[in-house]
């Protein structure tokens, strides 16, 4: 292959919330991971005091580009009220990198908002008509004070996946991101996403807009996450977004999000038997919260309105209230009486807690048929011989709703129905960005089964398929005729799908190099990420490690960037300009 063309950039990324220390202010983000005991930021890698330590390891890689988020959070720390010492911070952060020689590439919105932004219309937040509004000002502001020091933007960080803070699908116990929306029926959760998705594309549209009249010739777009899907395949899936008609079309997709088309009946209907939650189980079954400080009750995929009932009890909250018309209840009300199994001898507590869920299912805790299970049995006794086509089920119930869509690239092509892109957004982008991480090559079983392992975070098992970047790249130059086009974040933790970090970086910039090589205008091409990094919440381990520096952020209170293979060969790619080095 040819090398890369002279003007294309290489270049690494940080996040204001993954990476700067948490200094005692909160955003959402540090909300929801308090709230639901996930792994906490702290110092993350201090990347707010150390930024010029690690700028200056992307000039020694030769990069000549560099991401970054500001914090919303920290800019406008109550409505309308702006911290100078903020602005004055980034801009140094954005000067010592236009002094480097490297290009910025800064997001405003990454994944996390101030908590003033969330309580606007009593918690509505992003779905609040005024949000478009809000985040256009935020823009407004920001380019202003700093956009003489600003390259290219990043509005909304990955908008497609904002949906999972309002949509919870049959197979998951939690909402994936903030804000959450408790225990909303499915008619309700669809009901935000028929807020939230005109709301995104209304807020880049305006942030765009009010960028561009204080800098005029500024490059503004975002980058929403591309799945790796065949591309007939995709196709198909796409659909589900571009036959939408009206809102009644989407709301018509709820139950299929929600509730499984055929609910799992097991011997039992929870099993309440000192089981700890491991990720090998949460792939067979629904958690409650924990209860007793480390067990969880276990239960059949799609029992969204048992799982509330259980942890409505196991938080003490008060009333009998339960979601109405749901599967999960029905057979159990219909019985007449609630199935629990529990181990040899149970003790008291998990008792009680039996009686309180089905006092507040039928009305009377005495209505309970115990069954005895040992081991593993006390897991899979939930679950029934449709276990076998779980990888198909929750495939189907992404893929064939708007969620596996690449909705947010179809309403800027203006391939949706203007109740989801109003008409003032399509075209509103100067440049295409994407993420791409992860994608499978067929659509068997396995691998969509690992496909969907990536969507819940556990990355170590993600599908790695970098050819299916050439025809990505290859899509956006046909979809956004004379658009420059962006890789915005590409990475892998230190191995995925038995490859190593160092080889995913290689073999993705083989695709990317080909794509440059055959006319597309692919401009950059962004690793994920200059350091490690607090992942969202997850514990720090190699599979959640994206970081070209390996830092130690438990055991290091230096927090010493250390090189890797994966920064020696990427520091080597640079240099030949071409991924096809030994």
């Amino acid at each position: 292959m040819r090398p890369f063309p002279p003007g294309f950039r290489f270049g690494v990324a940080t996040a204001d919330h993954q990476c700067e220390a948490y200094d005692g202010r909160d955003d959402i983000r540090d909300v929801w991971e308090r709230e639901r005991k996930l792994t906490p930021r702290g110092r993350a890698t201090d990347f707010w005091n150390r930024f010029r330590e690690d700028v200056d390891l992307a000039r020694g890689l030769g990069c000549t580009a560099f991401r970054l988020s500001l914090s919303w959070a920290r800019l406008e720390p109550s409505p309308e009220t702006w911290d100078d010492a903020a602005f004055a911070h980034y801009r140094d952060v954005l000067q010592y990198m236009r002094d480097a020689g490297i290009a910025t590439i800064v997001t405003l919105h990454h994944n996390t908002w101030p908590l003033h932004v969330q309580q606007v219309g009593n918690g509505a937040g992003m779905l609040d008509p005024s949000f478009p509004d809000r985040f256009a000002q935020y823009a407004k502001v920001v380019a202003e004070r700093l956009g003489d020091l600003i390259d290219w933007y990043v509005t909304l960080n990955e908008p497609n996946q904002l949906l999972y803070g309002y949509v919870k699908l049959w197979c998951m116990r939690n909402y994936a991101v903030p804000p959450g929306l408790g225990d909303a029926s499915s008619a309700e959760q669809m009901e935000a996403l028929l807020k939230l998705i005109p709301n995104l594309f209304l807020a880049h549209a305006r942030a765009r807009a009010a960028i561009h009249r204080s800098r005029p010739h500024a490059l503004v777009g975002a980058n929403p996450l591309v799945l790796g899907l065949p591309r007939w395949l995709q196709r198909w899936v796409d659909r589900a977004a571009t036959h939408l008609k009206s809102p009644d079309d989407l709301r018509a997709q709820a139950r299929h999000i929600s509730q499984a088309a055929i609910l799992d009946c097991g011997r039992v209907d929870v099993s309440i038997a000192q089981i700890e939650m491991t990720h090998e189980r949460m792939e067979h079954v629904l958690f409650s919260q924990p209860y007793e400080n480390m067990y969880a009750v276990a239960m059949a995929f799609g029992s969204h309105a048992l799982l509330d009932a259980v942890n409505a009890v196991i938080r003490g909250a008060p009333g009998t209230h339960i979601r109405e018309n749901d599967r999960s209840l029905e057979a159990i009300r219909r019985r007449g009486v609630l199935r629990v199994g529990v181990q040899p001898n149970p003790s008291q507590p998990e008792l009680d807690l039996a009686r309180s869920v089905a006092q507040r299912i039928l009305g009377d805790g005495s209505r309970i048929e115990f069954v005895t299970l040992r081991d593993e049995d006390r897991v899979d006794a939930t679950r029934s011989w449709l276990r076998a086509f779980d990888a198909f089920r929750k495939t189907l119930s992404m893929f064939a709703t708007m969620l596996g869509t690449n909705w947010w690239n179809l309403g800027m092509s203006g391939r949706l129905a203007p109740f989801l892109c109003p008409q003032e957004c399509v075209g509103a982008l100067d440049y295409v960005g994407l993420d791409y991480y992860w994608g499978v090559p067929s659509i068997r079983p396995s691998q969509l089964e690992r496909l969907l392992s990536a969507a819940e975070c556990r990355y170590g098992n993600a599908p790695v398929w970098p050819g299916v970047l050439y025809d990505i790249l290859r899509e956006q130059q046909r979809d956004f005729p004379g658009k420059p086009i962006i890789v915005i974040e590409n990475g892998c933790v230190t191995t995925a799908d038995r490859v190593a970090r160092y080889q995913y970086i290689k073999r993705h910039l083989e695709s990317v190099q080909r794509a440059a090589a055959d006319g597309i205008p692919v401009q950059a091409y962004i690793c994920w990420s200059i350091t490690s990094n607090r992942e969202w919440g997850l514990p720090f381990n190699d599979a959640s490690d994206f970081g070209l520096y390996h830092i130690d952020l438990d055991t290091d209170p230096a927090l010493t960037r250390v090189p890797t293979a994966a920064s020696a060969r990427y520091k080597e790619i640079i240099a030949a300009r071409s991924a096809d080095v030994p």
